[in-house]
């Protein structure tokens, strides 16, 4: 039962600290361009969470896996 409170704990963190980031991106965007709409920012909101550094394997170290186990 720890374990689960533990991860749940980890896993809240992390949330938090995500959304966190999220609003710091976005705070940037605003600066940047202050003319920005809601759906520019959803947008580029979205291409960041994609795309940023460390996004594109999946925000870990280590050996890429093959997708395509997951669909079977």
């Amino acid at each position: 039962m720890d374990d689960n409170n533990s991860n749940s704990a980890k896993l809240n963190v992390f949330i938090d600290l995500m959304r966190i980031v999220e609003r710091g991106f976005i705070h940037k965007l605003k600066q940047r361009r202050p003319d920005i709409t809601e759906e520019e920012i959803s947008k580029e909101v979205t291409r960041w969470y994609m795309e940023r550094p460390g996004a594109e394997h999946g925000d870990s170290d280590g050996v890429v896996g093959d997708v395509a186990r997951f669909l079977k």
